[in-house]
């Protein structure tokens, strides 16, 4: 079976859980032997796929990016049209490629974020609701990362036959690291929270829930890694707590002595296609909090602690349970470990390959 994985995400993404959901399925269909897998790109900015092109990524802005876009897309329809390729696979939104692909076209959905917060989508640049639309009504089969995803697929178009969809979770590669940051200085006693805090992502209420247990216990700091730095309405609000809180842009190495030092990590969103951070935190033994929304208790399993998103007065008791209790926080994660061997890429990259399998045969 040959599969083509076209150029999108890697013109758009320099990292990113996209990005590292195809290099990671790539790399093992070639080390399991299970399908002969190309990619067409030229000038790939993404960090992951530098080792897969044996080149540095390229680094180019946006309208730059717009014209190797075109390239790439000029250079693909050739291959779509030649019939080489069994399975078609889009790496993002754009449906350019249904009016050539000559194999079974199969396209995986990760969240519908736009579609359930259309505050964060700007319509006049963002096409990606009417162009996922086509792709999800067009293709041949869907792929979903979690049920929670297809939930959200067959409510928001209950024209999609249901057995059109099959949920394959994501796998983790994330690697634990003993490594001591050599320019970073950690607070001895932290609770970890990871990612971008717009909007749906919740930081407004989590720091709501966290900030009187900082101010009860100064010895407690709250870390932030990613999201770039407090803007200054964040920084009114971290008045009174103001030293006992970081932020600090991470590499994987940072990123995962952060987790394996942490006291816990909180993951506040509303809503998550799937959320990668969860099974990170496993990975480095760190006992994980979490919204009991979406996609969440499907990662956590019963490794995690739950609580409503809106809910503040919850959600500072449920961290505060965690913190103050050491055997609970040795239960999860020994519960972590369990549940983190459901998402192995060799499991996952076998799903995704018979799905393969069952779309050709169909």
């Amino acid at each position: 079976m040959k599969v083509l994985f076209d150029y999108q995400v890697m013109c758009s993404q320099k990292f990113g859980g996209i990005s590292r959901y195809y290099y990671d399925l790539l790399r093992y269909m070639k080390h399991m032997n299970l399908a002969d897998a190309d990619v067409q790109c030229v000038l790939s900015r993404n960090k992951y796929f530098e080792k897969y092109f044996r080149r540095k990524a390229s680094d180019y802005n946006r309208v730059v990016e717009i014209g190797v876009k075109l390239l790439n897309q000029i250079l693909t329809i050739p291959k779509l049209v030649s019939g080489k390729y069994d399975i078609i696979q889009p790496t993002y939104y754009d449906p350019y490629l249904l009016k050539f692909a000559k194999g079974k076209v199969v396209f995986t959905v990760y969240d519908m974020i736009q579609e359930l917060f259309p505050e964060i989508v700007v319509p006049v640049v963002d096409r990606t609701i009417p162009r996922k639309k086509k792709l999800l009504h067009k293709c041949d089969h869907i792929i979903a990362i979690s049920e929670s995803t297809k939930r959200d697929i067959l409510k928001l178009y209950p024209d999609i036959p249901e057995d059109k969809i099959s949920v394959i979770y994501i796998g983790s590669s994330f690697k634990y690291t003993d490594a001591v940051p050599t320019d970073i200085t950690f607070p001895e006693r932290y609770i970890l929270f990871v990612g971008r805090r717009e909007a749906y992502k919740n930081f407004e209420n989590f720091f709501r829930a966290v900030k009187p247990i900082l101010k009860k216990d100064k010895s407690l700091h709250l870390v932030c890694v990613g999201g770039g730095a407090f803007n200054e309405s964040e920084q009114k609000k971290l008045a009174g707590v103001e030293d006992q809180v970081m932020q600090l842009n991470a590499n994987d190495e940072v990123l995962a002595y952060a987790y394996s030092h942490a006291e816990c990590f909180v993951f506040p969103s509303k809503y998550e296609g799937f959320g990668i951070p969860t099974l990170e935190a496993f990975t480095c033994n760190c006992p994980v909090v979490l919204s009991n929304t979406s996609s969440m208790p499907e990662v956590g399993g019963d490794a995690a602690v739950y609580f409503d998103p809106e809910n503040v007065a919850e959600m500072n008791h449920q961290i505060n349970k965690v913190l103050n209790d050491e055997e609970l926080r040795k239960e999860m994660i020994e519960k972590g470990k369990v549940q983190l061997k459901k998402f192995s890429w060799k499991k996952i990259t076998k799903q995704i390959v018979d799905c393969y399998e069952k779309v050709l045969n169909q």
